[in-house]
């Protein structure tokens, strides 16, 4: 309902927004691999650990990319199956 009350965003606009997206994705899957969560979330080392020497703004920053990732995954993951639908109906 919200998104027909716009208009169509400008091409320039999109393409910065797409840009941005990437780059949030790209340190979202760094973030990732460097903070060791997959092997937290496949509880292969069921403690977490924390480094209290890291400014708390980083350790936020980190884990806003990853959530970003995942955003950004999934948004075009649900694009990608809508797509497919509609070619096969």
């Amino acid at each position: 309902m919200a998104g027909r009350l716009c208009k169509e965003p400008s091409r320039p606009r999109r393409i910065i927004l797409r840009i941005l997206g990437i780059c949030i994705a790209v340190y979202g899957v760094y973030a990732f691999i460097r903070r060791g969560l997959p092997g937290y979330m496949s509880l292969q080392n069921p403690f977490v650990f924390f480094d209290f020497e890291e400014p708390l703004i980083f350790f936020f920053l980190d884990y806003l990319a990853v959530m970003g990732l995942f955003v950004w995954a999934g948004h075009y993951l649900a694009k990608l199956v809508r797509k497919m639908q509609k070619g096969r109906v």
